[in-house]
């Protein structure tokens, strides 16, 4: 029969290292190719009629802090904090992020 567990104390030096884990790390990378396959094509609509010589690129990608792992994803283009701003296509395929 298993023991149940009396009292439990979480190490501060074993959270943090939990949080900027690899394990951590492929589950943030994972969701945030998640997001930019949802934005990236928004954001080719939403430039398409532009005169911009580049097409718009979306970069997911993964970071270890001071704290923890993290996660970042960025459309780089001369038009896409205005079209963020008007259309909301990060801030929409955030839902992404969740499956």
């Amino acid at each position: 029969m298993a023991r149940a567990i009396e009292s439990f104390r979480l190490s501060s030096r074993g959270a943090r290292a939990l949080l900027k884990s690899s394990g951590v790390r492929a589950e943030l990378q994972r969701r945030a190719d998640n997001v930019k396959a949802v934005a990236e094509p928004q954001f080719q609509d939403a430039t398409a009629d532009s005169h911009a010589p580049d097409p718009v690129r979306v970069i997911a990608d993964t970071y270890i802090g001071s704290g923890r792992a993290g996660a970042t994803v960025i459309a780089i283009h001369p038009s896409s904090l205005r079209i963020e701003r008007e259309r909301r296509i990060l801030g929409g395929a955030i839902d992404a992020a969740r499956d």
